[in-house]
């Protein structure tokens, strides 16, 4: 009995040491990546090098057969610079896993505004046929249009279609208040799915709530964790005591976890040049912890401090969000505590939003509020 009490302690205590660490390095970092922001909030990127903006966006976060988990329709894009097209029409397709073997898409596209529900292929003004390697368009006779730009990016996860708008048939899209797409898979209906062609932007009041959900899941999870620091002792303190465990014993994954992150609360405390170098440690001691770790009792424990540096520390130096936001899907995977899953879904979709992963930072705010009721 005495033992299970104090393992539950020491489980807490270390829940409290990573959640007070990740503060501790947040601070300064967040103040680092001050100059960044300020710059890139004056940099520009023409949309018409990306594609456009976006006109509508299907997510799928089901679990059913389909491999599909996102479809894209962008505004079409005209007088561009410096691209293939100067004018074009971009459709985006995200699959759920690298180089999907999807064999073979077609997209009936109906500019007509004609609402078709049903599920039979619907008389069109366009079918957009797409396979592994190429996307041809075809007018509603079946008679060849053109080639598209066809671009495989993210080991084929993620599939961009330019279609040009050089034929007058298509420039019939210039025009059109919105498009309706019946997206069939080797034959079989995939989605049905309605777009305006004026693009879409997330209004101020939703980008101002999806934040408050956020913070209000981490002081959700905060309530969780004890109000004063585990161990009361200093960073140089602490350094110097998981520095001693580790030495005595190397497999002893606990204390190299915490060795390492201590090493990037220090540099949390230190000059710029000098954070970047104890970080770079800092992953050595966080990521043999985490191999050693794995598969046993108190993975959670260790992924969480790893996950919570690279969640902190500045994305354009370290390029650590991606792999934090993967510690937190797999302490999603470990636990049954339902605030913590909740934590880590929103920490998940902050990390993927920095590392440019839009689709998966949908995907992971959605099951946050699955599980967490709000307002």
């Amino acid at each position: 009995m005495n033992m299970t009490i104090k393992k539950i302690r020491y489980n807490r205590k270390l829940f409290t040491t990573a959640f007070t660490c990740f503060l501790g390095i947040s601070i300064f970092f967040i103040c680092s990546e001050i100059p960044q922001t300020f710059i890139a909030h004056f940099l520009h990127v023409d949309p018409s090098f990306t594609g456009g903006l976006i006109c509508a966006d299907f997510i799928n976060s089901s679990n059913d057969a389909s491999s599909l988990v996102r479809y894209t329709v962008h505004e079409p894009v005209t007088n561009a610079r410096w691209q293939q097209s100067a004018e074009y029409w971009q459709l985006s397709l995200e699959f759920k896993n690298d180089t999907p073997d999807f064999g073979k898409i077609n997209i009936f596209i109906d500019a007509d505004n004609i609402n078709n529900t049903s599920n039979e292929p619907p008389s069109r003004d366009f079918m957009l046929q797409i396979d592994n390697t190429e996307g041809k368009l075809y007018d509603s006779m079946g008679n060849f249009i053109c080639d598209t730009e066809y671009y495989k990016l993210e080991d084929g996860k993620l599939i961009k279609i330019r279609i040009p708008l050089h034929d007058k048939k298509i420039q019939k899209i210039l025009g059109a208040k919105k498009t309706i797409h019946y997206i069939y898979q080797d034959s079989s209906p995939v989605l049905t799915f309605e777009a305006s062609m004026k693009a879409h932007k997330k209004s101020k009041k939703e980008i101002k709530e999806d934040k408050a959900f956020v913070n209000y899941v981490k002081q959700l999870y905060a309530k969780t964790q004890p109000s004063q620091p585990a161990n009361g002792k200093t960073t140089a303190e602490s350094l110097a005591f998981y520095k001693e465990k580790s030495d005595a014993n190397p497999e002893d994954f606990v204390s190299l976890s915490y060795y390492g992150t201590y090493l990037a609360v220090k540099g949390g405390e230190s000059s710029v040049m000098k954070a970047v170098s104890l970080v770079n440690e800092a992953y050595i001691y966080l990521d043999k912890a985490a191999k050693l770790s794995a598969g046993k009792e108190g993975e959670v424990e260790i992924l969480m401090n790893r996950a919570s540096v690279s969640a902190s520390v500045p994305e354009q130096v370290f390029g650590k969000a991606a792999s934090g936001a993967e510690d937190f899907m797999r302490i999603v995977s470990l636990t049954e505590n339902e605030t913590l899953k909740a934590y880590c879904y929103v920490m998940a979709y902050e990390c993927y939003q920095k590392s440019g992963k839009e689709t998966l930072a949908i995907l992971a705010l959605q099951e946050a509020q699955k599980m967490v009721q709000y307002q």
